[in-house]
């Protein structure tokens, strides 16, 4: 052969290696790209295989929607069944290899579908008083014994069409909520699919913000109806303009109602902060072996009243303003809301508001399970339920609740039931008692969870949305926006940070020293969401024997000491910024050790209070300045021996009434005969 025809040769065969596909080798392929779960089932599985060239040892990583990567499989060439493929949701299996396996070599996805669906061209219409409204409905499975019924504002179930697929046009559509629910078998074995649509007046009302910095103005716009503001003292000033600006002096919540008539019909709410620190607080359950919500009943309430009050003394000490108390069905009794009245007496006393939360555990466990078609009866008496503590509260102390929860952690595809839990709080939201500008929601999963929750509350307006913040800091800046995006009038906050601090069912040093530092990550991450509220989970360890194993490590408290993770949180809240540092006598002689902090006031009675460990006695000082900085007075509180556990100065033998011309106060933390003193927390407050 020529040269010519060699290069010929050689160039043809050059170009086919150009052209030829891609080497076989680093390969990750999956069964489905999408699988449909059986009726009935949580999930599904999906088969995935991956091969590489030279055996070499690879990494399968698993993504899931809204969840951190994680490590699946280890090994060279192989294959696997995923059996956890949720519906609605995409999981995404990543072959890693080189060094540190770093190196993604190739990707593949598959997405659980639900086995039927419900949809409308529209799930929220704008209607005048007394008329009706028409959407097309959809729905299709491959069952043929699917079912699709309806409820409306509560109402009996009623049949509307069977079959495994369909359309219609329903032109009865009124205001209020209607449920669609998709089911398989005539006697309504599994719920396939939920659809709420919603009607009302169409009027709208927003702040601009959800939340703003106290001393300015916030600005609210509205369609629709007479606005009117809430002032603080309850009365209302009607507004014109379809816009206006509120002055954000007096409360911490600014509340907006659009009226039809005598009728309320749309709302907007702001929170306004009184410093960049914001809000914070604790998941309160007391260091008792009945916490979970049966400490409030008759017979243990007695006993546990002065424990709670000093609990409330700690929360307000770090610089908390907030509590949440979480309560569910089972463990309620009628009695309950009183003792409930009592803890946020209690509370308020000390600058401390609550959230309660709502967590209706029959939803995964319906007790109505053997009768499907009491659905409207398991809300109304669901709401009910809520509206014995809301009523007792908002009537005795209605400034004791920042607002209502009305269903904790809820989760809109989880288990054999999706989207029940948000068609539940679409049904709820208007029979329960929660005044309007105290509406609240918190969910698990933000990015699932906050997706299915805004599309069945379309058209009803949260407050509040609580993200509950554990583990991966990354997740919670995105489910954080999210939210913000999903429910742009509702002040968006983080209600439950945490991390254990025991290691294999023993304390750790090490655990703690992690937790502090996870506390103090989260802290800054939301700082720079500008997150107006967060609290931590939980204020003590389980005390129980034997402890729960889901709660034993989480608190920032034991029975006798402050963990590091209190530290950081009363050095951000409080007014010591080094909180659990040791202050020692430089002789072994006892002498007097102090801790100082300056803060401005206005006139009124100065509420300070102390957390703190060390020996001899302890006493507060509190020395009053005008505005051009002169002593006008001083107060010393009565002596208290410490030692090295938790101590208290209850702030209610601290109490001051200032001078009318008192513009800032020195608080001295005093330690006399002294050689140790330790404050892990200082606070004080006006009232």
């Amino acid at each position: 052969m020529s040269t010519w025809g060699r290069s010929i040769v050689l160039a043809l065969a050059l170009v086919a290696t150009l052209v030829a596909p891609a080497h076989a080798s680093n390969q990750i392929t999956v069964s489905a790209a999408e699988v449909t779960l059986a009726p009935g089932q949580n999930t599904a599985s999906v088969d995935v295989s991956w091969h590489t060239d030279g055996n070499q040892v690879v990494q399968i990583w698993i993504r899931e929607t809204g969840k951190a990567a994680k490590l699946w499989r280890q090994q060279t060439n192989g294959s696997a069944a995923w059996p956890y493929l949720h519906a609605e949701t995409t999981t995404t299996f990543e072959l890693r290899g080189g060094p540190n396996f770093g190196t993604v070599l190739g990707t593949t996805s598959s997405t659980g579908r639900l086995p039927g669906r419900l949809s409308a061209d529209r799930t929220h219409l704008a209607l005048a008083p007394g008329t009706t409204g028409t959407i097309d409905l959809t729905w299709a499975t491959k069952l043929g014994d699917a079912q699709v019924w309806v409820s409306h504002n509560g109402n009996p179930q009623k049949l509307y069409a069977q079959g495994p697929s369909g359309t219609g046009r329903i032109t009865w559509i009124s205001r209020g909520t209607t449920v669609f629910t998709l089911w398989s078998g005539t006697a309504q074995e599994h719920l396939l699919d939920t659809l709420v649509v919603t009607a009302d007046s169409g009027a709208t009302a927003a702040f601009d913000q959800p939340v703003v910095n106290a001393g300015g103005t916030a600005t609210v716009r509205w369609t629709g109806g007479e606005a009117r503001l809430v002032n603080d003292d309850g009365t209302e000033t009607v507004l014109s303009g379809g816009s206006a600006a509120i002055s954000t002096q007096g409360a911490d919540r600014k509340v907006v109602r659009v009226y039809e008539g005598n009728q309320v019909v749309s709302h907007a709410s702001v929170t306004v902060l009184r410093n960049s620190r914001g809000w914070a607080g604790f998941n309160y359950l007391p260091e008792h072996e009945k916490r979970y919500q049966d400490y409030l009943d008759d017979a243990t309430w007695p006993q546990v009243r002065d424990q709670v009050a000093r609990d409330f003394d700690v929360i307000a000490s770090t610089g908390g303003t907030l509590a949440r108390v979480v309560l569910w069905p089972e463990k309620s009794t009628p009695t309950q809301s009183r003792n409930l009245v009592d803890l946020a007496g209690i509370a308020k006393q000390r600058g401390v508001r609550l959230v309660v939360a709502f967590g209706n555990s029959w939803l995964t466990n319906p007790n109505w399970q053997s009768d499907r078609k009491k659905w409207a009866e398991f809300t109304g008496t669901s709401a009910d339920w809520m509206n014995g503590y809301i009523t007792a509260l908002e009537t005795a102390v209605p400034d004791s609740v920042l607002y209502y929860d009305l269903q904790n952690e809820t989760s809109g595809v989880r288990g054999n039931q999706p989207n029940l839990q948000s068609a539940y709080v679409a049904m709820v939201y208007d029979r329960t008692a929660a005044p309007r500008g105290k509406r609240g929601i918190s969910v698990m999963h933000a990015s699932t969870d906050g997706a299915d929750l805004a599309e069945a509350l379309l058209g009803k307006p949260m407050d509040f949305v609580d993200v509950h913040g554990y583990g991966n800091l990354d997740l919670l800046d995105g489910a954080v926006r999210g939210l913000r995006q999903k429910f742009p009038a509702a002040t968006v906050l983080v209600g439950e940070i945490g991390r254990s601090t025991w290691d294999n069912g023993v304390p750790s040093d090490q655990k703690e020293r992690e937790h502090a530092d996870y506390t103090r990550q989260t802290l800054q991450t939301l700082d720079n969401l500008r997150v107006p509220i967060t609290l931590a989970w939980e204020l003590y360890d389980d005390p129980r024997t034997p402890p729960h194993p889901n709660s034993i490590g989480f608190g920032h408290l034991t029975r006798n000491r402050a963990k590091p993770g209190f530290g950081v949180l009363c050095s951000r809240w409080s007014l010591v910024p080094d909180c659990g540092t040791l202050r020692e006598a430089t002789s072994p002689t006892p002498s007097v050790l102090e801790v100082d902090a300056t803060v401005p006031v206005q006139p009124g009675t100065l509420t300070p209070n102390a957390i703190l460990r060390g020996n001899g006695t302890v006493r507060l000082v509190i020395t009053e300045f005008d505005s051009a900085g002169r002593e006008v007075g001083a107060t010393q509180t009565e002596p208290v021996a410490v030692g090295e556990g938790l101590n208290y100065l209850r702030h209610r033998g601290s109490d001051v009434r200032l001078r009318d011309e008192t513009r800032s106060v020195r608080i001295v933390v005093r330690a006399e005969g002294s050689t140790r003193l330790q404050v892990d927390a200082l606070t004080a407050a006006v009232r």
